[in-house]
């Protein structure tokens, strides 16, 4: 008898059905792209890493920024933030997006990670869309 129409006849039974689930994925782990520069730009997914704004933005900070995102599996092989920002001696960290700051800081965003500055700004959807958010990326990457 095949596993799903088992659970479904104890489930008619009134018997209750236990499913073991693998364990949560680590939300610390991330999937680090290309470059060899000393500022780390974080966005949410590899695809917004390689929009014409991410790559206005990258270019705006000169030599070779380096993008990455959160592992959606969360491997064991993928670096944590504070790991990947000593392996690769980062000295600034660019979050884009307030949601992805909760997400890689449960509490407050510290100002400084390791050996990096970190700073948070808006998310690139939402620069591609707000001129405010764009003028306050352009006064934070000033500064970087």
């Amino acid at each position: 008898m095949i596993e799903a129409q088992r659970r479904a006849y104890l489930e008619a039974m009134g018997i209750g059905v236990w499913i073991n689930r693998s364990a949560a994925p680590d939300a610390d782990r991330w999937v680090v792209g290309p470059g060899s520069g000393s500022t780390l730009l974080l966005c949410r997914t590899a695809l917004e890493s390689g929009t014409r704004l991410a790559a206005d933005i990258g270019r705006s900070l000169g030599g070779d920024p380096v993008w990455a995102w959160p592992d959606p599996e969360g491997k064991q092989e993928c670096p944590s933030l504070k790991d990947t920002i000593e392996q690769y001696l980062f000295t600034q960290v660019l979050l884009f997006g307030h949601a992805l700051a909760g997400q890689a800081f449960k509490g407050s965003v510290p100002e400084v990670l390791a050996c990096a500055s970190v700073q948070v700004t808006a998310g690139l959807d939402e620069l591609a869309v707000d001129g405010m958010a764009r003028r306050k990326l352009w006064q934070c990457l000033s500064l970087v």
